[in-house]
Parts: structure tokens; C-alpha cells; sequence
């Protein structure tokens, strides 16, 4: 688990990036002894927010969703205009959680009319 180059990759990530219209884009993720909630040994959040840090969705395993039972996996994803509600996500490898979080996040951006394009810093070359 420890090996898994794509769980590698997600810690590596792990940061702020700013966005030209003034949201960001927050990673965190950390490694952790696999549980029945957290079975890939990896503790992540993926958040999508808006220029005052409120979270407009977001994808993590750090809690239950609504409805787990005790034994269930915790990945879920936190959808735009649900506040509050936790639905599951079947994560099936830690590139599919990126590619469908920035997929949903330039869908997010084209809905609204704002830019999808990050700011280029020394820390995000």
C-alpha cells in the first residue's frame, strides 16, 4: 500500500493553488494505517473553494458519509449547492479521484463563467 506510486503522487500534490478568479484549490492528504474506512492507507481531501475559503465541493475520506454503516469505506464527495450532505464515491485509484475532481471543477468553472486557470508560483511551476 505504502509503495503505490498514484497514493505517492496525491501526498505530493499536497497543497494550495490559487486561481486567477480569485478560488482555490486545497489538497491534503497524509498516510495512514489502512482501516475498513480508510482501506488504502491514504487520509485525503480534494477542496474546490471560492474566493472567501467557503468549500464549493470537495471529494474526501476523512469522515463518514450520510448513511455509512460502520464498516464502510468513508470516501464520499461533498457536491456544489448540498451543504451539508455527504454522498459516496466509489474511488477506485488515486488519478481517477483527480481526474474526476479537476473535470468537475472545470465544469464548475464553465457553468459559472469564470476562468479554470491557476496562477503560476514558485511553489506550483
Amino acid at each position: 500500500m505504502f509503495g503505490d506510486v498514484e497514493l505517492s503522487n496525491l501526498i505530493d500534490m499536497a497543497g494550495v493553488y490559487r486561481m486567477a478568479n480569485g478560488w482555490q484549490v486545497v489538497i491534503r492528504a497524509e498516510w495512514v494505517d489502512p482501516t475498513p474506512q480508510q482501506p488504502h492507507g491514504i487520509d485525503y481531501a480534494l477542496i474546490f473553494q471560492d474566493g472567501s475559503g467557503d468549500r464549493l465541493f470537495g471529494y474526501d475520506n476523512s469522515h463518514a458519509f450520510d448513511g455509512a454503516n460502520e464498516d464502510d469505506c468513508w470516501d464520499h464527495e461533498h457536491r456544489a449547492g448540498r451543504t451539508g450532505q455527504r454522498f459516496r464515491y466509489g474511488f477506485v485509484s488515486a488519478s481517477k479521484l483527480i481526474s474526476d475532481f479537476f473535470d468537475k471543477l472545470g465544469t464548475h468553472c464553465a457553468a459559472h463563467g469564470v476562468s479554470s486557470e491557476f496562477i503560476v508560483d514558485d511553489d506550483h511551476a
